[in-house]
């Protein structure tokens, strides 16, 4: 028996929890079943269209997702959550003006949206527009003050110089989520920038300890290690981070700058020649 013939006399409400059932628990080919037979009985269901554009851009189909995204406001305008989503998408199209744009909308619907201010930072920081960002960042903590929204503050307080302050986003971020290692990575990072090497070492060792398959958990390691003089060590980190994801250029790259400190001249040139060609695939 076909999935259609099997719900065809479920009413819409219902066909609906199913999809969201499936949905929630990873299982999007049933989930996607039950919205498209909604959207056969009922092709202006905006609920249908959203879920839909969920599972779209779960899986990398961001214009089709953007797409039916539109469809459902074209139905129902006023939702927060479908810009908020079609803001996402934009954004992993590096579609950053247009994705700010849709996280303005998102606000605009809902004043009280902690994600849509969040990701509004987010694009506001990949625009260079850091003191907008912050802005951003405090309202979404103001709302959900969560280890997210204080890790991305930090990032927003870097590159205004705000070294300090960063540092303390970043420990309230750890003492809320003790096993994230990009928050030591970026604690690690900011206290390399106060000058504060071996406390930069420190943090970015517990960051390897929590993430040891994170390649810049490694590096961070290796640039703590480089500022107090261990190149040996240095070179260590990096063949790890290399051993850990063989294809970075990133890692490739800070092996060439050991390499060159250590005076291992032909060798930095082999290591930075491989983290060029992989920065162009």
């Amino acid at each position: 028996m076909s999935q259609t013939s099997q719900t065809g006399q479920i009413p819409i409400p219902q066909l609906l929890e199913q999809g969201l059932f499936h949905h929630r628990r990873g299982e999007f080919r049933p989930a996607m079943d039950r919205y498209v037979e909604v959207l056969k009985r009922d092709p202006q269901n905006a609920d249908a269209l959203y879920y839909s554009a969920v599972i779209a851009c779960a899986e990398g189909q961001y214009k089709e997702g953007i797409d039916m995204a539109r469809r459902s406001l074209s139905f129902r305008p006023r939702q927060a959550r479908v810009h908020n989503l079609i803001g996402k998408a934009l954004a992993e199209q590096n579609q950053r003006k247009d994705a700010l744009a849709a996280f303005d909308e998102a606000l605009a619907c809902d004043i009280k949206f902690a994600e849509a201010y969040a990701n509004r930072g987010n694009m506001l920081c990949e625009l260079g527009r850091f003191a907008e960002a912050l802005s951003s960042y405090d309202r979404a903590l103001e709302l959900e003050p969560i280890a997210p929204n204080w890790l991305n503050r930090g990032t927003a307080l870097e590159p205004m110089g705000r070294i300090d302050e960063a540092i303390e986003s970043y420990d309230k971020a750890i003492a809320l989520e003790p096993n994230v290692p990009l928050c030591y990575i970026n604690r690690a990072h900011a206290l390399g920038r106060a000058g504060r090497h071996q406390e930069a070492l420190a943090t970015a060792e517990r960051a390897v300890e929590v993430g040891p398959k994170v390649p810049y958990a490694h590096l961070a390691k290796a640039r703590a290690l480089m500022a107090i003089d261990q190149r040996e060590a240095a070179l260590a980190a990096t063949d790890k981070a290399i051993a850990v994801a063989p294809q970075l250029a990133d890692a490739h790259k800070a092996r060439a700058l050991v390499l060159e400190a250590l005076g291992r001249r032909e060798e930095a040139d082999a290591s930075r020649g491989q983290a060029e060609a992989l920065a162009k695939n």
